[in-house]
């Protein structure tokens, strides 16, 4: 199967209890791309820890949503996978799929 942006999962549920939050880990650059999706789609999204190793061009941040926003969340990375090929990312589904064999969160 060829990964795409369409096929290309870019983030993980985690399975942490709460009554308000969703918890999740998403894979951005360090310019921040998603922020601006967050914007348009009117998500609060509480960042947390991010890790990079050294010399990558991407990241994984940890992040909570409120359960009533998780949606347009989703619909935010989602529109990102298009917009990390836009900007020329060709790499971004392939990292994400590799990552997310190497890394099972």
């Amino acid at each position: 199967m060829e990964i795409t942006a369409e096929n290309a999962i870019n983030y993980w549920k985690l399975d942490k209890a709460s009554l308000r939050f969703y918890y999740y880990a998403f894979i951005d650059t360090g310019e921040y791309l998603a922020d601006q999706l967050f914007i348009k789609h009117e998500v609060k999204v509480n960042f947390g820890k991010e890790f990079c190793k050294e010399g990558a061009n991407y990241r994984v941040i940890f992040c909570r949503v409120k359960k009533q926003d998780e949606n347009e969340f989703l619909a935010a990375l989602a529109e990102l996978n298009r917009k990390m090929l836009l900007l020329g990312h060709i790499d971004y589904p392939a990292f994400c799929a590799n990552i997310k064999k190497e890394l099972p969160i």
